[in-house]
């Protein structure tokens, strides 16, 4: 194991800190959910004052060792980012999308009995943990990291309680700026959910918010229903014919192979995996390695709404479906719409697997590995569970019924009947890392430095709601590759080997439209969570292990752009038995 500098041991302490602080705040919401009620019950009948019983919980657990922890983590925090370079926020309390008028105060104390009317985010100057965050409030941004609260302080839980947004800022020149740009305007913040960091960016005020949900704020309305009230607003007048839904415009075929991928049948995630495995066929590379792709077929478009039309389903399923759905109006709200989309998937699950399908399914699994000279079908092999496969193609299509892609489709004005799904149908590998590789540093928009995050295990604790930040990379050409941070996860999924099923909707092709990661990808068969001990993962305890490994990878992104003809990619792949590289998907970088 060759020597760590000084950075890259910040770097590792850094995430060993950040998994013992996420652990900690584990800890307190647990004992928040177990005694909180029974303290707030058994108080009230002796008669104790209500201010006792809201911080009864939070004074038992600062009686203990985990304020110690608490404490040490507040001290070595600003030591480690200084030695690392590090990004200049710290996220206390973790919200991924809130809006509100920005607003600055010198202390949280003086304001914390105060309503606000619309939804606020602080600028804030000291806060020393034992205030309360006032009603409206959304967001605090804490100007210093001098006089911030530590994780286990009363307004970390409450916050994290109340789904507040609470950071703290490390750079008092970008405070400064925050305030010179934004004060008093309407903003927008989205923050990381590994909690590396946010933006903030202006949007337009909702000024069309209604009187009503005005009052209804002052009543007390919950910074949930706040944000749905937002949405809603921001949605008004963009909702045009989208409710219509495509359910009879059929396929033709049940199944096709990769040589039959074009436009009209699949989405980009299974045509640019065929030409990228095409291209690196054809191609000459220089690499000392192989950069491989997973056997795959593909339902089409229209096989759900072939199996919607079958006898076995025609008479039964599509009617309701169809007269579920016509309730979706232009002027539906977006609560009443969730609830309509949770009655159609319902309907989705209850679909029958006609005979013809599952017959088409292994006849073109069987004609795709011939097409590559297999005499043994890897894909037939691991659908020996046929009925699991099934309930997982029901559960890709069910995610065309969901609120994200209904909110997606207002925003960009499009219709909802010009949404299509197609279904890819993989090997899960026995992945021993997961890995998203961007071919354009998306932070620097250096067009020759690849970006890329690893962690152990299958991808979905990589790109999925996860906490904790993957091991991060940059590297050019030619040169060794740099760590931006180490793992903070707590866990991996580990696989069992079986099929996935991979949503490919036409939503990329859409005009305006983001589709990437509206829908479900799922397995067949359940992975298995493992709770990660770092000094057993040969990436993290071997440098010279892990400086190969993360060149290759560098090296696969160059490779695979040059590939996709010279277009940026946004790659997702595997490490197989520690070496092997496999791409699942690429698209072009946004």
């Amino acid at each position: 194991r060759a020597a760590r500098s000084a950075v890259e041991c910040a770097l590792l302490l850094k995430g060993l800190c950040d998994r013992a602080a996420r652990s900690v705040g584990d800890v307190v919401d647990e004992f928040q959910n177990l005694l909180g009620p029974k303290a707030k019950f058994l108080g009230s009948q002796v008669g104790t004052d209500p201010q006792v019983l809201e911080v009864f919980v939070d004074e038992v657990v600062r009686g203990s060792v985990l304020f110690s922890v608490s404490l040490v983590l507040k001290r070595i925090e600003p030591e480690l980012r200084a030695i690392a370079h590090l990004p200049p926020w710290q996220m206390i309390s973790v919200v991924d999308r809130i809006q509100g008028e920005l607003k600055k105060i010198d202390r949280l104390m003086h304001i914390q009995d105060k309503v606000y009317e619309r939804p606020t985010i602080f600028l804030c100057g000291a806060v020393s943990g034992e205030e309360e965050v006032p009603a409206g409030v959304h967001g605090v941004l804490v100007r210093s990291a001098a006089e911030s609260p530590d994780i286990l302080s009363h307004v970390s839980v409450r916050a994290r309680n109340a789904g507040v947004l609470l950071a703290v800022s490390f750079d008092a020149d970008l405070t400064q700026q925050i305030e010179g740009d934004f004060l008093g305007k309407w903003i927008e913040i989205r923050a990381k959910k590994d909690g590396s960091g946010l933006t903030i960016t202006e949007v337009p005020r909702p000024d069309d918010l209604d009187k009503q949900s005005k009052k209804a704020a002052m009543r007390g309305l919950s910074r949930q229903e706040s944000r749905l009230l937002i949405e809603d607003s921001a949605l008004k007048g963009r909702r045009a014919s989208q409710a219509e839904m495509n359910l009879t415009q059929r396929s033709n075929r049940w199944v096709v192979a990769p040589s039959e991928f074009d436009r009209s049948v699949v989405g980009s995630k299974s045509l640019n995996l065929q030409i990228l495995a095409k291209t690196l066929m054809e191609t000459s590379s220089q690499l000392p390695f192989e950069i491989r792709t997973p056997e795959a077929v593909a339902l089409p478009y229209g096989t759900m709404q072939k199996t919607l039309m079958h006898p076995l389903n025609e008479n039964t399923v599509l009617p309701r479906l169809k007269s579920l759905l016509s309730q979706l109006k232009p002027d539906t709200s977006n609560d009443r719409a969730a609830g309509i989309f949770g009655s159609a998937k319902h309907f989705i699950e209850e679909l029958v697997e006609p005979d013809e399908y599952l017959s088409a399914l292994k006849e073109t699994m069987q004609a795709a590995a011939r097409g590559k000279g297999q005499d043994e079908c890897r894909l037939l092999d691991l659908l020996k569970d046929e009925d699991a496969a099934w309930e997982a193609v029901k559960a890709v299509w069910a995610s065309l019924f969901g609120i994200r892609p209904w909110v997606s489709l207002s925003k960009a004005g499009r219709k909802y009947h010009e949404l299509n799904m197609a279904v890819l149908i993989q090997e899960l590998l026995p992945a021993s890392y997961a890995f998203v590789l961007h071919t354009q540093n998306p932070f620097s928009d250096e067009k020759d430095e690849v970006y890329g995050e690893v962690v152990p295990g299958l991808g979905e604790t990589l790109v999925g709601n996860y906490p904790g930040r993957a091991l991060s990379f940059r590297v050019k050409k030619g040169e060794k590759p740099q760590i931006v941070s180490f793992l903070s996860k707590s866990v991996a999924l580990r696989p069992t080997a079986c099929l996935i099923f991979r949503s490919d909707s036409n939503g990329e092709d859409l005009e305006g439209f983001a589709g990437a990661g509206l829908f479900e990808s799922v397995t067949a068969e359940r992975s298995k969570e493992v709770r990660l001990r770092y000094h057993r993962l040969r990436i993290v305890q071997d440098s010279a292990y892990r400086e190969r490994l993360l060149t290759k990878l560098g090296q696969a992104g160059f490779e695979i752009e040059k590939a996709m003809k010279g277009v940026p990619q946004d790659v997702e792949g595997c490490v197989v038995n520690e070496e092997d590289v496999f791409i699942v998907q690429t698209r072009p970088q946004v």
